[in-house]
């Protein structure tokens, strides 16, 4: 019985162990501010609608000839027509998502722990529409794991959307990814009524509190 006692007890020390150091390794990456060795060049792109965070652009995210390709199903295409302000320098296309669609980023290096998304839609269908987002990302031991960002609305006309965040405190996932990592984005019409393009899609990298 009390070899059995003892088991238990070296057990669930070592157990704690593991969580403590997962915990100090999570910790760490948290107040990591180091963008690691990503090398992104980085830009505000939202400052006209009150954002000063710094965004990197995700690859291919222009949508323009020569750049890299997304995975794209159901309907999904570039077609002609830029958003409308230019914010990547001047373009001539952008991403239809009618329903049905879906469409995959490459993936890219982001820095940190509390990645999140920014970019410009247009739903020329029903105002009722939502776009579904994910990530996909990996985090310890190099598992990929996939995050349902939220959804966006939209107009008929080109805005820019909402920021959409990983929830670093909220998000025990997010807490397990170590101070670099890789990151792709889906996005997919999350019902049939709407007819959505997106175009210059933006990663910021940096652990924010807001």
């Amino acid at each position: 019985m009390f070899g059995r006692i003892r088991v238990m007890v070296m057990t669930a020390t070592a157990t704690g162990a593991l969580l403590a150091a997962l915990s100090s390794t999570a910790h760490a990456g948290l107040l990591s501010l180091t963008p690691g060795a990503c090398g992104q060049q980085e830009s505000e792109p939202f400052a006209p609608w009150g954002d000063d965070n710094t965004y990197v652009p995700v690859p291919g995210g222009t949508f323009e000839p020569g750049s890299p390709s997304w995975t794209l199903s159901g309907g999904a295409r570039i077609v002609p027509g830029n958003e409308s302000f230019n914010v990547s320098g001047p373009g001539s296309h952008s991403l239809s998502l009618p329903a049905g669609s879906s469409a995959t980023s490459p993936a890219a290096c982001t820095g940190l722990d509390h990645p999140s998304a920014r970019l410009f839609v247009r739903n020329t269908g029903s105002s009722s529409s939502r776009l579904n987002v994910y990530a996909t990302y990996q985090i310890l031991l190099g598992l990929p794991v996939t995050i349902n960002l939220g959804q966006l609305s939209g107009s008929s006309t080109w805005e820019p959307s909402s920021s959409l965040n990983m929830g670093l405190l909220d998000n025990l996932v997010g807490e397990l990814t170590l101070s670099e990592s890789t990151i792709s984005f889906r996005f997919v019409p999350a019902d049939s009524t709407g007819n959505w393009q997106i175009d210059d899609v933006y990663l910021d990298p940096w652990c924010r509190k807001a």
